[in-house]
């Protein structure tokens, strides 16, 4: 199991640690409800430093052929969400990319497919790969008042700097980007300089949260999770995750064609349960309408921010249920769900 370089400087934060992805990291510091909501009405921070992150040199146009999305952008601009696709149109994985020329890329992947992803790019192009993931920590600051808490970045969303500054520090990524729903930044450093800026995010009274709070949050916008929601069997068209171009060739787009011409079986649903009811559905519960099984829920949460349940699924593509309300079955008891369309708050 790995562990987080920034290990011993939450713990004096009073991080609670657990296991994700082969990794032991932070799960909370403090209420995962309080920690939710700092980033919904104030500021947060996270230890981002499980995720994978690669350093890609060679050719842009054998890049291209790998990821789902154009990459002739304006260089320091990020790409992204976008994804590696097998010839199934399955994902390999669902990435970031980070364009600093057209000779050299950096890449956020899912830290449970981090070697897998550089094994298929080796496999499938002639391109360097550089794993940078135990070089850097990776830190995250995002929320509705993000910049009441620090001076504003000079940079527009999907866009990063390299070997820059941040809270006095030298630091080698800084980027201005999130999957919160909040603005915010992410920024990528030496463990020693990591160290710091986590002690200087804390005296600014910016809150530090976990992987409880980070999952609650992605499920209120809706973002997938490797492994629970999408896999190497699922393809962009049943889960509704539009990452792709159709006017550039890369791996499996022949199929995802296919799929967005002929339809799939199954499509990616979200819903949210009744207000203040407590229990969780969990991966594999069935969907229901009238007592007829019509999908599954592949991953769901507690969300302080709506004060219900939430999740996402799959349901059968014949049911147009989005905006109508199914049972979940649970542990054998059936609680009542409204389909709801993404984001869920």
């Amino acid at each position: 199991m790995f562990r987080t370089p920034l290990l011993n400087i939450e713990e004096k934060l009073g991080a609670n640690f657990g296991e994700f992805a082969n990794w032991q990291m932070p799960m909370s510091f403090s209420s995962y409800l309080d920690e939710h909501m700092a980033i919904r009405q104030e500021c947060g921070f996270f230890d981002l430093s499980h995720m994978g992150r690669l350093r890609i040199k060679g050719k842009k146009e054998e890049l291209e052929n790998l990821v789902t999305r154009k990459l002739d952008i304006e260089n320091f601009s990020m790409i992204g969400p976008s994804a590696m696709l097998n010839e199934k149109a399955g994902f390999i994985d669902d990435i970031m990319v980070y364009k600093v020329s057209d000779e050299e890329f950096l890449m956020v992947t899912n830290a449970i497919n981090r070697e897998k992803d550089i094994q298929w790019i080796k496999k499938n192009s002639n391109l360097e790969v550089e794993d940078l993931t135990f070089d850097f920590v990776m830190i995250a600051v995002q929320g509705r008042k993000v910049w009441n808490y620090i001076d504003k970045v000079d940079l527009q969303p999907l866009h990063f700097s390299l070997n820059t500054k941040f809270l006095g520090e030298n630091v080698f990524l800084l980027s201005r980007s999130g999957w919160t729903g909040e603005d915010g930044i992410e920024v990528w450093a030496d463990i020693k300089t990591g160290e710091k800026l986590i002690m200087k995010l804390a005296d600014l009274k910016i809150k530090p949260a976990g992987l409880i709070t980070r999952d609650s949050i992605r499920q209120e916008m809706g973002f997938v999770l490797y492994g629970e929601d999408i896999d190497e069997d699922t393809n962009p068209i049943e889960a509704r995750y539009w990452i792709f171009d159709l006017d550039k060739d890369f791996i499996g787009k022949d199929k995802l064609l296919y799929y967005l011409t002929e339809g799939v079986s199954k499509y990616r649903i979200g819903f949210k349960l009744q207000k203040n009811l407590r229990i969780i559905p969990r991966h594999g519960n069935k969907i229901k309408i009238l007592n007829h099984e019509i999908g599954e829920v592949t991953s769901s949460t507690y969300s302080p921010y709506l004060s219900r349940a939430i999740g996402m699924g799959y349901i059968k593509s014949q049911y147009p249920v989005i905006g109508f309300h199914v049972n979940i079955d649970i542990r054998g008891k059936e609680y009542r769900a409204k389909i709801s369309d993404f984001p869920l708050f």
